[in-house]
């Protein structure tokens, strides 16, 4: 946008000013004789004419200059001494009452001098906006390789003269130069996702944001996003951080080798009302465990999520999702390493309040369960399996039937007694077991079968069905694997 200052002030052209406009600038100059002309104008331009179309209707020439700031002109220029030897008062009249700017171009000076003379101004200001630009960008350039984030938006905001934030997909502010405040013009720059973390660059500005300010803010926006994007190399360091924070933050033991760091906040996986899941995994062996942490790690990964993870002993640890976490979300993370695991899923909570007793009943209730299987917050809670007697009677049958299921297993290397637990599980329900060992339902039925005649029981016997699944599902430091 050039000044109309700046273009009465061009002596060489010998423009006559008449009537001021009521805008500062306009965005070009154009030359037009056409009566209708409102497909033709551009918006908050000049247009010049001599008006070679009202040659003798010089009554109608006032309701043209109406025509052409209704078609978007924001100033006209008649040329004078070919058609009208002076700009009618008719005309002076209409532009002081529509607020259209208006001055004279005597006849000596042609109308493509002064549409060249804008245009090279125009042409001027634009290399000097992209020098400026392009030294922008590189300061900015080098203060994000220093990796301070408020730093890189203080000096963008200083540049093009507004206040900056990114907020995440929780809407929480990440960074900012300013506290929110409303300002007349805004924008927002949605910047590249990675996995479901997603930021967003807003602008808040007193003043329009231009061309230059926009390419300056996607530059900024890719630069933080840089910076945000936690390079591949800083992951495992972070990990490490994490596991370390939240072993801290519930009191929990220390096993590995001690650390100087001590951080004195923890970045809990929450959702957007501050809700945390604990979720406790057990393993026989340290490498089925680590085995379940790598898979975790690669999975999150993949999602653009770290691995908020603490080890409670050498086979078991302690694993955080955001609250709003569905069940089938977090058993797929695990992928294939869940078979060879004992998983507790807890209850929403919020972040602030998890505590070790939180992880000690999860373990709790993990440490009966078969490999591969899982509880969930839905699962039922009857206190009256742990009495004494209950507990010896379902030991026996257990000692009667998974337990000889299992040395049937181990001699024969079948795979009846997590045949039986999920068949338990899933309420007798052959499909649904079928599809949770991911095999045909005839042999799932043959299994069955199979047991109930190893075993000399029937399964279709509602009191020794219900006797089985408690037996499984006892909570007790029993290990029924």
């Amino acid at each position: 946008m050039l000044e109309f200052e700046w273009l009465f002030n061009q002596g060489a052209l010998e423009i006559n000013p008449i009537c001021p406009s009521t805008a500062a600038t306009f965005s070009g100059v154009q030359t037009n004789e056409l009566e209708d002309a409102t497909e033709f104008i551009q918006q908050d331009s000049v247009v010049l004419t001599i008006a070679i179309a009202f040659a003798n209707r010089e009554d109608e020439l006032a309701a043209y200059l109406a025509h052409l700031a209704e078609a978007g002109a924001v100033a006209v220029g008649i040329g004078t001494g070919l058609i009208f030897p002076t700009v009618p008062e008719s005309v002076i009249a209409t532009a002081q009452e529509l607020g259209i700017g208006l001055f004279e171009v005597p006849r000596q000076i042609s109308f493509i001098s002064i549409v060249a003379a804008v245009h090279q101004e125009q042409s001027r200001r634009n290399d000097i906006a992209q020098r400026r630009l392009l030294a922008a960008q590189e300061k900015l350039t080098h203060t994000a390789t220093r990796g301070n984030l408020t730093e890189l938006l203080h000096e963008a905001a200083y540049f093009i003269d507004v206040e900056l934030s990114i907020i995440n997909e929780r809407d929480d502010v990440v960074a900012s130069t300013a506290p929110p405040a409303k300002r007349k013009y805004f924008s927002s720059y949605e910047m590249t996702s990675h996995g479901e973390r997603q930021h967003t660059l807003k602008v808040d500005s007193d003043h329009p944001i231009t061309a230059e300010d926009r390419s300056l803010i996607r530059h900024c926006a890719g630069l933080a996003d840089m910076l945000l994007a936690r390079p591949v190399e800083l992951r495992q360091a972070r990990n490490e951080l994490n596991s370390f924070a939240l072993r801290l933050s519930l009191g929990l033991p220390d096993t590995t080798s001690p650390s100087q760091m001590l951080p004195t906040t923890l970045d809990f996986p929450r959702d957007k009302e501050g809700f945390t899941r604990p979720v406790v995994a057990l393993a026989d062996d340290t490498r089925s465990l680590e085995r379940g942490k790598l898979a975790l790690d690669a999975n999150l990964e993949d999602r653009g999520q770290f691995l908020y993870v603490a080890q409670l002993d050498p086979l078991s640890f302690l694993f955080l999702f955001r609250g709003d976490a569905e069940l089938q979300e977090m058993l797929d993370l695990f992928a294939g390493s869940l078979r060879r695991l004992r998983v507790a899923i807890g209850k929403r909570i919020h972040a602030t309040e998890l505590s070790s007793d939180h992880v000690e009943e999860l373990v709790a209730r993990a440490r009966p369960l078969p490999l591969g299987e899982y509880l969930s917050p839905r699962s039922q809670s009857m206190p009256w399996l742990n009495s004494e007697v209950v507990r010896t009677a379902l030991a026996s049958r257990r000692r009667e039937t998974i337990n000889v299921l299992r040395t049937i297993d181990a001699e024969r290397n079948l795979d009846l007694a997590r045949t039986l637990s999920v068949y338990l599980r899933k309420g007798g329900q052959l499909n649904q077991t079928a599809e949770a060992l991911k095999i045909h339902r005839h042999t799932a039925r043959n299994r069955i079968a199979q047991i109930e005649q190893l075993c000399e029981v029937d399964l279709s016997e509602p009191a020794v069905f219900a006797e089985l699944l408690f037996a499984i599902v006892q909570d007790s430091d029993t290990d029924l694997d």
